[in-house]
């Protein structure tokens, strides 16, 4: 049952124990679902202990989730101190956590790690900040999955992949020092994203609310047309950091929204006239039956009489 909910891998080959058996799956009911006590957690046969070496990267947990399953949560009883959790295919940063000092045997501590998880996605990385030197131990871990109600959408999120955003992109890399070769292709990769944006916009209508935003904010100078255009107000993010992202980022929130809805809505309307020319085709088939049973009929009854 637990290969059809998930799959797990890590980026550190294992020494001991079992990848399979490491992680327990648990469907609930609720999306905010209760975090299992300390005893249930820990089992023996649940060990694994990972190995890396000092040229390595931090060790990854990468979980993939099936489509008909979310996560809500996950727990995790491990010798890390420190984790970092990422979203999706493209890596998205959401969080470091801290760990909760359980035990303590030795000069070996162990933390407990309870994370929620608020966002829909199918896959999910876990980033155990460590000594890289010292092998990993993860003494047990439990998934909370609940069940998706819409896994076409999730699906097609899967086949298309999920999109940047632009402006956290930007918030993270603020206390980067970047080289100029550096910086010039960050600002040419997210404003040609940007101006993608700017296309879904342009061919969505704008409902009255961000209307009237806009038409609050400052008009452009006359003489540039395309100063209100999202890459030249990602140019200004700096210079107005409490105005211009939030306006991009609702602006975004909104063509992504109505983007997917009308995409739903069409689909939903090409099965609509698939299942009625179906329809339409069966009952024609069905008439040309009764009609020749029909006139069979007639023929026995003729010559009978």
């Amino acid at each position: 049952m637990a290969t059809d909910l998930y799959r797990c891998s890590f980026t550190w080959p294992r020494l001991e124990g079992s990848i399979e058996k490491q992680i327990t799956p648990q469907v609930a009911t609720s999306s905010d679902p209760d975090f299992i006590p300390l005893g249930d957690l820990l089992d023996l046969d649940m060990c694994l202990i990972l190995t890396g070496t000092d040229e390595q990267e931090a060790c990854e947990m990468r979980l993939t989730i099936a489509p008909l399953y979310l996560p809500r949560a996950v727990s995790l009883v491990v010798e890390c101190p420190v984790i970092e959790c990422y979203y999706g295919r493209l890596n998205e940063y959401h969080g470091t956590y801290h760990g909760e000092l359980v035990y303590t045997l030795g000069d070996v501590k162990v933390f407990r790690f309870d994370i929620r998880i608020a966002t829909d996605i199918d896959e999910l990385q876990l980033k155990f900040i460590s000594n890289k030197s010292d092998p990993l131990c993860l003494y047990g871990t439990r998934l909370y999955l609940t069940r998706n109600t819409d896994p076409l959408r999730t699906m097609m999120a899967m086949i298309g992949g999920r999109k940047i955003d632009p402006v956290a992109v930007q918030h993270r890399l603020q206390a980067t020092d970047l080289s100029e070769k550096a910086e010039k292709c960050k600002r040419m990769i997210l404003g040609s994203m940007l101006s993608s944006e700017q296309n879904i916009v342009n061919n969505n209508t704008v409902p009255e609310a961000s209307t009237k935003q806009e038409t609050d904010a400052p008009p452009p100078p006359p003489s540039d047309r395309t100063d209100s255009s999202l890459p030249k107000l990602f140019s200004r993010m700096e210079l107005e950091p409490g105005i211009v992202p939030n306006l991009n980022t609702s602006l975004m929130e909104m063509a992504m929204k109505q983007y997917i809805d009308a995409k739903f809505i069409e689909l939903q309307q090409l099965l609509d006239n698939r299942l009625t020319a179906l329809e339409a085709r069966q009952n024609t088939k069905l008439d040309r039956i009764l009609t020749l049973l029909q006139g069979r009929e007639n023929e026995s009854t003729a010559g009978v009489q």
